[in-house]
């Protein structure tokens, strides 16, 4: 018999845990499972690419603001302010209609900016989870009630990493006995076809190129990025330093385009917005920057080592489990001076550079994370 799986989310644009999510999608079984996918409250954004024409076509979708059009933008408003007011949560009538009498095996609340009151009020399921992407213990926008406010009929919390795991229970005991990590996934073969996409847009910069895939997000501290590059160009170091990623916080766009002004870094650091395949812009890279203030797993680190590309990190604890110094990548500080410091070594020493990509020749995750997803149906 087939399982029964609902995924909630609030909205399914390109980000890590989104393609983490869609990866899985795409390596489970009709023949296995029925899944329904609600996407909760996803709005028209200019600088953002949406996956939902990537939903294999066998899963069913409730885009539940999709006829909204410009509304839905004043109904989030709406809803955000409800929540700050009563911390509760406010759905749609479609997203209730989608699930209403219907029993799923699990349910899943998928990520922790998603309120975990739909799932755990109006459906039903044998049992039902909330599926963690970052450091609980120091992601700022978590609000705790909100989190863990229904965490009597939640069977599991699952984590992307390890350490991530171990240090939310530390940070919140409740969860102890109840937490579980699931690695995020690739489409290890689709990202490696994507990859031998040409792309010229990039060949009038001077090389080494360095990359850094994220979107333009507190935790990404993109502004410590500029200072980065700012120190690489007094230093003298020959580099263009390329940043794929959404720019829809308006707020820090502006600020990191005004460093980049005020420095003169405009044809050194350059801010390409999102891009539908990003991979054949990071198989031209001489490393991938994975610069965080915190990140519980990034996928941007798996998907530079499947494309055989090092990667320079700050310890977070994803990094941590996915870097071996000196081997597959770098570890820097979270200073900037030492970030460059570590980048200007690196670039000095092209034979370091070769001995990584070595090792980093049939490297692969699939079947851990898979694994691990099916060992939680079994239990």
């Amino acid at each position: 018999m087939k399982k029964q799986l609902l995924f909630v989310i609030t909205q399914f644009y390109q980000g890590g845990a989104e393609r983490a999510l869609l990866n899985l999608f795409r390596l489970l079984s009709p023949e296995e499972f029925d899944i329904d996918f609600l996407i909760f409250d996803q709005i028209p954004l200019k600088n953002a690419v949406s996956l939902i024409p990537q939903i294999p076509s066998w899963i069913r979708v409730c885009h539940a603001a999709e006829e909204e059009g410009k509304w839905a933008i004043l109904r989030k408003i709406g809803f955000k302010g409800w929540q700050m007011l009563t911390g509760h949560q406010c759905y749609r009538k479609k997203a209730y209609q989608f699930v209403q009498k219907k029993q799923y095996d699990l349910a899943f609340s998928y990520g922790e900016w998603m309120s975990p009151e739909f799932v755990a009020k109006r459906v039903l399921a044998k049992k039902k989870l909330i599926w963690i992407h970052t450091d609980l213990d120091q992601a700022a926008f978590i609000k705790e009630k909100i989190l863990f406010g229904f965490d009597e009929v939640y069977y599991n919390y699952i984590f992307v990493s390890e350490q991530s795991r171990r240090r939310a229970e530390a940070r919140f005991p409740l969860i102890k006995g109840k937490s579980m990590v699931i690695h995020n996934l690739c489409d290890e073969e689709a990202i490696r076809r994507a990859a031998k996409v040409s792309v010229k847009e990039l060949q009038s910069y001077p090389k080494p190129w360095l990359f850094s895939v994220g979107n333009l997000r507190e935790e990404k501290n993109y502004p410590r990025q500029v200072e980065v590059m700012r120190i690489l160009k007094e230093r003298g170091v020959p580099c263009t330093w390329f940043c794929i990623g959404s720019r829809a916080n308006r707020f820090i766009d502006q600020k990191v385009v005004n460093l980049i002004q005020a420095y003169q870094l405009e044809k050194r650091f350059l801010l390409l917005g999102v891009k539908k395949n990003p991979y054949s812009y990071m198989k031209q890279a001489d490393a991938v920057l994975v610069l965080s203030d915190f990140e519980s797993w990034s996928l941007v680190i798996t998907e530079a080592k499947l494309l055989g590309i090092p990667v320079i990190a700050t310890p977070t604890s994803g990094a941590k489990e996915q870097i071996e110094e000196g081997k597959t990548g770098r570890f820097t500080s979270f200073q900037a001076e030492e970030i460059a410091d570590t980048i200007q070594d690196y670039l000095a020493h092209p034979e370091k550079k070769e001995e990584m990509q070595r090792n980093l020749k049939g490297f692969s995750v699939r079947q851990e994370g898979i694994s691990e997803f099916y060992r939680l149906l079994q239990e």
